[in-house]
């Protein structure tokens, strides 16, 4: 059965501005699209070791353009908004599982194969919140998520 959920913004609130992203960032559709601003201040996607993030994407899969800045997309960049992205439970290196335990702590992203998923197995960068999920059903399963939010304080560049 293919599978059905849906990965971005679910809920709360959806300001949001455009901004120019990084030289050949690939974007999934089934991922999360969470962002960092790079030197320039152009959107690249997080991952692990990244203490800041500008915002969550809109996207489908694309690659962007080659040239930095010339792709342009559509960032969320409100604290109120919810987003569903994919949860890593391998059951060796990402050992956590979602269980309504995890509501409220701060946790981490990775990137794996172009995919950004949530690290709950780490709380090191503590970058987004987690307010839901649902548990993969097994480790080869790959069906969890978690349902999370921006950490405020680790939203935006502080200069």
């Amino acid at each position: 059965m293919p599978d059905k959920t849906k990965y971005g913004w679910i809920g709360g609130g959806k300001v949001s501005i455009p901004i120019p992203m990084g030289a050949s960032e690939v974007i999934k559709a089934k991922s999360g699209r969470f962002i960092k601003p790079d030197g320039s201040r152009r959107g690249e996607i997080a991952g692990d070791g990244d203490t800041r993030l500008s915002g969550f994407v809109e996207s489908g899969d694309q690659t962007c353009s080659a040239t930095e800045g010339a792709t342009v997309l559509n960032n969320i960049i409100d604290t109120t908004a919810k987003f569903r992205i994919p949860l890593r439970y391998d059951g060796v290196t990402y050992t956590v599982n979602y269980s309504d335990a995890l509501k409220g702590t701060k946790h981490d992203l990775v990137v794996i194969s172009n995919i950004q998923y949530a690290n709950v197995t780490d709380a090191t960068e503590m970058v987004i919140i987690v307010v839901g999920g649902k548990a993969a059903s097994s480790i080869s399963a790959n069906d969890g998520y978690i349902d999370c939010m921006f950490n405020p304080s680790k939203l935006h560049i502080t200069d």
